[in-house]
């Protein structure tokens, strides 16, 4: 492999099937799906439900603090590249809002 190989070779990747443009506001039917994640390789899940809508918990105590910071990092992004909202529940747990879902305290 050369220094310069990385130009041309393209990595086959699944396509969405529906692209949403960022801004939209989903409308949000009541289901909030639940991850754990072993390790950092599963934050591409939970990145893939925002991008559907969906909101989602995420309970980090199953993982190294490195790699839950990590996960945290990557989470905090593509929350704000889809202008939602992410924020601590209890301990080890958060959650991950698409935009048009707020996040509220009562």
């Amino acid at each position: 492999m050369g220094l310069f190989n990385f130009l041309t070779k393209t990595k086959n990747r699944e396509k969405p099937t529906e692209e949403k443009p960022v801004g939209e506001k989903v409308d949000f039917s009541g289901n909030i799906n639940t991850f754990a994640p072993k390790s950092f390789d599963d934050v591409r899940d939970i990145i893939d439900c925002l991008l559907e809508g969906k909101p989602a918990i995420v309970d980090l105590s199953a993982v190294r603090a490195s790699t839950a910071q990590r996960v945290l990092d990557i989470l905090s992004g593509a929350t704000y590249a889809i202008n939602g909202n992410m924020g601590k529940i209890a301990g080890d747990a958060y959650i991950c809002t698409p935009n048009g879902v707020k996040i509220g305290q009562n």
